[in-house]
């Protein structure tokens, strides 16, 4: 039996991402890890990215092998793997969209982490996860 999992890693972009080259990012990877039983959360700041992804443990080793492979980042370093108990992303692949701030408590999915000052989206989540997450937030 394939055991849940997430990864959280860290890397940096081959080169600084504009809002198109983002959304048009975001567009393909959600639909691949819909199609894997993928979810998670990317954050993407200064040409860095941290992510943390979520699915069965097999499955997440393949995707997670072929995002060490993808030229578009580098350093790819894990900074935490382990068993979980439940999804804290479920449903979520990663969906972007640009919005006004009014508008995003209405899409599903769609996270303004970097600009929120509460806790509630990592409701769940592993105190390492929070910590990772909370850290890239304050230091990037």
């Amino acid at each position: 039996m394939t055991q849940l999992k997430h990864i959280v890693y860290v890397s940096f972009s081959s080169k600084a991402l504009n809002n198109a080259e983002l959304k048009a990012l975001l567009k393909v990877i959600r639909q691949k890890n819909k199609a894997n039983g993928i979810s998670g959360l990317l954050l993407y700041n200064n040409s860095t990215f941290i992510q943390v992804i979520e699915g069965l443990e097999d499955t997440l080793h393949q995707v997670f092998e072929k995002i060490k492979k993808d030229t578009r980042h580098t350093n790819v370093v894990i900074l935490l793997e382990e068993a979980i108990q439940s999804r804290t992303f479920p449903g979520w692949y990663m969906g972007f969209q640009q919005i006004r701030g009014h508008q995003t408590k209405k899409i599903k999915g769609f996270s303004d982490f970097m600009n929120d000052s509460s806790s509630e989206l990592l409701k769940g989540s592993t105190q390492d996860v929070m910590h990772l997450l909370t850290s890239f937030k304050k230091h990037t």
